[in-house]
């Protein structure tokens, strides 16, 4: 019998994670590479000062009997929970309830910590920006950093990042380079405020109609080290096209406005401001294949751009991932 084949995963965002979880003992050595310091990808925190904030996904919802199933084992694990918060559609200051029926779950304390807790059973490099891949003259591939730094080589290779970055990647693979480089990503900017007092909004956030705003949610953590009341404001993909160049302080300071007039509120200083452009934030245009994979190179890719642009859409294409790997180690290594 060969050796297990050495894996190595690149990025680690739900999709990596869950695949490296599901692998894990059935290789001999796998590694995921995650190029900004925390793992996550659209579930991290923002952090400011004393404060934090989920700027990414809000919530997930289920769909998949097999996410339900992964959703229970999280839930038993006290990692999620159902958020039954407050949800109504805003217009002009106008509320309407919006649909109440949708179970929708969080993170406990926060998103971030579903992929932290993935990411305590794989063996993940953080701050490594893997920009290269060089294939080898037998089989495999060198990886190395943006700096031309060698990080090893590896007999498979999973890229679990956004479509751009799978297609700058996979240029020698025109099966997988190929479609992903179809992709279309909205962009989104996320503004970050913290007030020192409780704002007047009895609900917990509101999907925003004819307003440079799409949503805005109450940000809540268990263990926050203070009372602040935290917004996040997610402006609609349109109006953040449009602004993607523009300056952060006229961006911060739009969102805000856009806010007050979309509660109908007086304005308010925050104590604390911040905003994030998410240049790739969900997919447009879906492929509609869990996952690809070209058995001649050993490589593959998985992400929510292959599914649905959910947390659900990114679980099951790294679980389809893993499901690929693993046949093909069966069929070459066992």
């Amino acid at each position: 019998m060969k050796k297990k084949p050495s894996v190595a995963i690149i990025g680690a965002g739900l999709a990596g994670l869950t695949c490296g979880t599901a692998l894990k003992g059935l290789v001999e050595d796998l590694r995921i590479f995650e190029k900004n310091v925390t793992p996550g990808g659209r579930i991290g925190c923002f952090r400011a000062g004393d404060y934090e904030f989920n700027h990414g996904a809000q919530y997930f919802t289920v769909n998949n009997p097999l996410f339900w199933n992964i959703v229970s084992a999280w839930q038993t694990e006290g990692i999620v929970r159902p958020w039954d918060g407050w949800i109504v559609e805003l217009q002009k200051g106008q509320v309407t309830n919006s649909d109440m029926a949708t179970q929708r779950f969080v993170g406990v304390p926060r998103m971030l910590k579903v992929a932290e807790q993935l990411a305590l059973s794989c063996d993940l490099v953080t701050s490594v920006n893997i920009s290269e891949m060089e294939q080898q003259a037998g089989k495999g591939w060198r990886l190395f950093n943006e700096r031309g730094d060698y990080q090893g080589a590896y007999d498979i290779v999973i890229i679990a990042t956004a479509a751009h970055q799978v297609a700058d990647l996979c240029r020698s693979i025109p099966m997988i380079s190929k479609p992903a480089e179809n992709i279309d990503m909205t962009i989104c900017w996320s503004g970050m405020f913290a007030f020192e007092k409780a704002l007047n909004i009895p609900y917990d956030a509101a999907f925003v109609l004819d307003s440079p705003l799409s949503w805005i949610s109450r940000y809540q953590v268990a263990d926050a080290a203070n009372d602040a009341d935290c917004w996040v404001l997610q402006a609609s993909p349109e109006w953040s096209q449009q602004y993607v160049a523009s300056f952060r302080g006229r961006v911060m300071h739009a969102l805000l406005d856009a806010f007050w007039e979309a509660t109908d509120l007086g304005a308010d200083k925050p104590v604390s401001a911040s905003v994030h452009c998410w240049r790739h934030a969900l997919p447009i245009n879906p492929i509609s294949e869990d996952s690809l994979f070209d058995e001649s190179a050993a490589i593959g890719a998985c992400g929510d751009w292959c599914t649905a642009p959910r947390i659900e859409g990114a679980v099951l294409s790294g679980f389809s991932m893993a499901d690929r790997v693993m046949k093909y180690v069966h069929k070459h290594y066992d």
